[in-house]
């Protein structure tokens, strides 16, 4: 098994329609289930002239974002389908007229959404933008290089919502609606794992992969483990 050094949690948040609060995700965290819902947040926070290009995925990941305290550290923004709803959408724009909106092509790229939160705070954070099978661990790899390079802490946001009924059967997403945010800073007791695994395999839980780590960084469990692909995942407290 290749290790990660130790990390620590500075800051969280998460929203969904199902459990808003962090005192609810706390009490998820010892009861856990399959968040889900149509409902869409308030981005208060942002400028209404951004806030309006937003669709209800950007609305979830920016909401959990503005939660936390300022920053300039670099984002990485973790979502396997990302704002699919808004391709789907422009895939039968183009079908059914020949031409699509240039406005909702630009936002549909996969790293529109915190690219739109580095223009509404006017920062010149570092963006990257990944869709993987291991969800939330690729995230977590990748935060370790930056955190190496000398980088004081990462935000890391994860959001996933429905896909539409034209592709569900092409897919095993569990149809989850949620958003959260972590702050990672090089202090901490947590480090993630993993090596090729025997043969190929998902991870059998009825909850996501980055809820099940979600449950994990809230709640007191020394270790979870997934075989997602061929790579045998693990996160665990020393």
């Amino acid at each position: 098994m290749n290790w990660s050094r130790p990390f620590g949690i500075k800051n969280w948040a998460a929203w969904s329609p199902a459990i808003k609060t962090n005192e609810e995700w706390l009490a998820w965290s010892k009861k856990p289930f399959s968040p889900a819902g149509s409902e869409s947040p308030k981005v208060e926070e942002m400028q209404s002239i951004n806030r309006r290009r937003l669709k209800r995925l950007g609305s979830m990941a920016l909401s959990v974002a503005y939660r936390l305290p300022h920053t300039n550290a670099p984002i990485i923004f973790c979502s396997k389908y990302g704002e699919i709803d808004r391709c789907f959408g422009l895939l039968k724009e183009l079908t059914e007229t020949g031409v699509v909106s240039p406005q909702s092509f630009s936002l549909a790229v996969h790293n529109a959404i915190p690219s739109l939160y580095t223009i509404d705070r006017k920062i010149n954070s570092n963006v990257i933008a990944i869709s993987s099978d291991a969800g939330v661990f690729s995230a977590l790899l990748e935060a370790q290089g930056l955190l190496a390079s000398g980088e004081e802490s990462v935000r890391i946001i994860v959001a996933e919502e429905p896909i539409p009924e034209a592709y569900q059967k092409y897919c095993n997403f569990v149809g989850e609606s949620y958003a959260y945010v972590i702050d990672l800073e090089s202090l901490g007791d947590i480090s993630i794992g993993f090596n090729v695994s025997q043969g190929s395999g998902i991870d059998s839980s009825e909850l996501s992969t980055n809820l099940n780590v979600l449950q994990f960084l809230l709640g007191s469990k020394k270790n979870y483990t997934a075989s997602i692909g061929n790579v045998f995942w693990q996160i665990r407290r020393d």
